[in-house]
C-alpha cells in the first residue's frame, strides 16, 4: 500500500480549497504569518508534483515547500527549526494522520532512507576529517541506534514518534544538502535510491503537514518562522528610498555611460514597482542633475 493509492493523503486540489476557506480567518485572527505560509508551500507543493519524471527536481521542489512552512524568511531552516516543527506537528495529531497516511504505507521506503549510511551525516563528518576518537563505530552506532527507534515505532503500529520522525529528517535534511550544495549529480546512478525514496517521502509528507497546519493553526503559531517583514510600513519605505536617493547619486557619477545606463535602468525598475510620484521626480532628479566628477567604471 502507498500513498498514491488509498494512503488517505490529502489531495492537492483538496488542499487549496481548504485554504481558500481558511485564508480570511487566519489573516483576521493575528495569523497571517501562517497563511503566507500555507500559501506558499502550496506553491511548491503544485510545481513538485509536475516532476513526475525527475525525483531530483521533485525533491527539491518538495523540500521548499516544506521550508516554506517552518523557516524564516530567506533562510535556510536549521535543525533546531525543523525539531521543533515535528514536535508541534507530532503534538497535533491526535488522529495520528502521519502514523496512518504515510509511515504505514510508506514503511519499506521510509526504513530504507533511514538504514542508508550515505544519507546519514555522521558518516560524512567522519570520513571527510571530522573522525571521532571511537573511529566508525560511533556513526554506526548512532545510525544502529536511529533504524532501531524507527523498527520500534512501526512495531508500534501507533502514533509516530518524535524521536522516528528526528531519525528519518535527519536523513532527508544530509539529503537536501547533499543536493543543494553541489555533492550530487543530476540523475546520477550514485544516489538514484535515496533521491527516488526522499522525493516519495516527501511527496506523502508535506500534504500532511499542510492539512494538520490548517486544522491547528493555534498550535503551529509560535513553532514556525519569524513573520516576513511588513514591506508597507513606514521606516522599510523609508529606508528603501533612501537607498534608491544614494543609488542614484551614485550611478549619475559612473564614468562608464554603458554601466551608468544599466543602473538607471534597475532604478527605474524600482520606482515603477512603487508608484510614488515624489520619489520618482526626486529621483530623476538626482540622475539628471549636473554630474560631479565620475567615478571609474
Amino acid at each position: 500500500m502507498n500513498c498514491e493509492n488509498g494512503g488517505g493523503i490529502p489531495s492537492l486540489e483538496t488542499l487549496q480549497a481548504k485554504y481558500r476557506l481558511k485564508e480570511d480567518e487566519l489573516r483576521d485572527s493575528g495569523k497571517a504569518n501562517l497563511s503566507v505560509r500555507m500559501h506558499r508551500s502550496l506553491s511548491w507543493l503544485e510545481r513538485a508534483q509536475k516532476e513526475k519524471g525527475d525525483p531530483d527536481a521533485a525533491f527539491i521542489f518538495h523540500w521548499i515547500g516544506f521550508e516554506a512552512l517552518c523557516s524564516d524568511q530567506s533562510r535556510p531552516a536549521a535543525k533546531k527549526k525543523i525539531l521543533q516543527f515535528l514536535k508541534t506537528a507530532v503534538r497535533a495529531d491526535r488522529d495520528d494522520l502521519i502514523y496512518n497516511r504515510v509511515v504505514a504505507c510508506e514503511s519499506k521506503t521510509i526504513l530504507t532512507l533511514v538504514a542508508n549510511a550515505y544519507v546519514y551525516t555522521p558518516f560524512w563528518n567522519h570520513y571527510y576529517g571530522e573522525l571521532s576518537p571511537q573511529g566508525p563505530t560511533k556513526w554506526a552506532d548512532s545510525l544502529i541506534g536511529s533504524v532501531r527507534r524507527m523498527l520500534n515505532n512501526l512495531k508500534r503500529r501507533e502514533a509516530v514518534t518524535f524521536r522516528a520522525l528526528e531519525a528519518l529528517f535527519e536523513c532527508l535534511r544530509e539529503l537536501r544538502n547533499q543536493m543543494s550544495h553541489g555533492g550530487a549529480t543530476w540523475e546520477s546512478s550514485a544516489n538514484r535510491d535515496q533521491v527516488g525514496d526522499g522525493a516519495r517521502i516527501m511527496s506523502c509528507l508535506l500534504p500532511v503537514f499542510l492539512d494538520l497546519m490548517m486544522d491547528n493553526p493555534n498550535s503551529f503559531a509560535k513553532s514556525v518562522g519569524s513573520p516576513p517583514p511588513d514591506m508597507d510600513s513606514p521606516q522599510i519605505i523609508a529606508e528603501h528610498n533612501a537607498y534608491v536617493c544614494r543609488l542614484a547619486e551614485i550611478t549619475r557619477d559612473v564614468y562608464n555611460s554603458e554601466y551608468r545606463e544599466y543602473l538607471r535602468e534597475a532604478i527605474e525598475r524600482e520606482l515603477t514597482a512603487k508608484q510614488n510620484p515624489e520619489l520618482t521626480a526626486r529621483v530623476h532628479a538626482i540622475l539628471y542633475s549636473r554630474r560631479r566628477r565620475r567615478t571609474k567604471p
